[in-house]
C-alpha cells in the first residue's frame, strides 16, 4: 500500500510522483490541502483543525481543536500508524520556510516503522532508516549526507561511497555530511539507532536505487 502524507510546507514533484507510484491514499495536513489540490491531487482524508484550508473538499474530515499539545502532522502520522500496516510513506511540504517545524516534522515522520518512511523535497530524496535498515544501488556521482537522529550515537555501515567502512556517528553530528557515490555496488546500513539519509537527486531519477527494510 502506498500513502501520500502532504503537509503544509513546500511540496514538489506531486503531480509527477503521482502519476508515476500511483498512491493508494492520500492524506492531507491541514493546509497541505490547498497544496495537493494545487496539483490536482484530491484528498482522501484532511486531518488536522482546518483552519487553513481554502476550499470546501469531499475528503473524509478529521478535525482536531486548534488548542493542541500535538500539530496537525504529528496527528495525522499517529493516525496512519493507528489504521493502516504495511505501507510505504511517501511525505510532501515536510520542509518549509520555519526551522522549527521542519525538525519537528521530520521527527514525527521517523516514528514510522517498517517500510522506511520518504521526504520528497525539490532536489533531494530522504530516507529515515531504523536498525538493519538500508539503501543500495544509489545512482553514482551523486552527493549523500548521513545524520543521526538519535541520542546518543548510531551506527552505520558504508560501501561504494567515498568515505567508507564502519561508523559511530553522534546525534546530528557533521560527520557524515557530504559524501559521494563512486562505486555502482554501494550501500548506507544503519545497524543501531536511527539515521535520514539525503540523496541529492529528485526521487524520479533514483530509477536503480533499493531500500531494505
Amino acid at each position: 500500500m502506498i500513502i501520500f502524507l502532504i503537509a503544509n510546507g513546500r511540496v514538489y514533484n506531486l503531480s509527477e510522483l503521482k502519476d508515476y507510484l500511483k498512491p493508494d491514499l492520500v492524506i492531507a495536513v491541514n493546509g497541505g490541502t490547498n497544496k495537493a489540490l494545487k496539483y490536482s491531487t484530491y484528498p482522501d482524508i484532511v486531518i488536522g483543525d482546518n483552519d487553513s484550508i481554502r476550499k470546501k473538499v469531499k475528503s473524509k474530515l478529521i478535525k482536531f481543536p486548534r488548542e493542541k499539545d500535538k500539530n496537525d502532522l504529528e496527528l495525522a502520522v499517529d493516525y496512519i500508524l493507528a489504521n493502516y500496516q504495511n505501507f510505504k510513506l511517501f511525505c510532501f511540504g515536510v520542509v518549509g520556510n520555519r526551522m522549527d517545524h521542519t525538525l519537528s516534522n521530520i521527527n514525527c515522520i521517523s516514528k514510522v516503522e517498517g517500510y522506511p518512511p520518504i521526504i520528497i523535497t525539490a532536489k533531494e530524496t530522504i530516507f529515515i532508516l531504523g536498525p538493519n535498515q538500508s539503501i543500495y544501488n544509489i545512482n553514482q556521482n551523486i552527493k549523500v549526507s548521513v545524520l543521526s537522529i538519535v541520542y546518543n550515537f548510531s551506527m552505520i555501515e558504508i560501501r561504494g561511497l567515498k568515505y567508507s567502512g564502519n561508523f559511530e556517528l553522534p546525534f546530528m553530528s557533521s560527520l557524515g555530511i557530504s559524501n559521494h557515490v563512486v562505486n555502482e555496488d554501494n550501500f548506507i546500513k544503519c545497524k543501531q539507532g536511527k539515521i535520514i539519509v539525503i540523496v541529492y537527486q529528485k526521487y524520479q531519477k533514483l530509477n536503480r536505487i533499493n531500500v531494505e527494510r
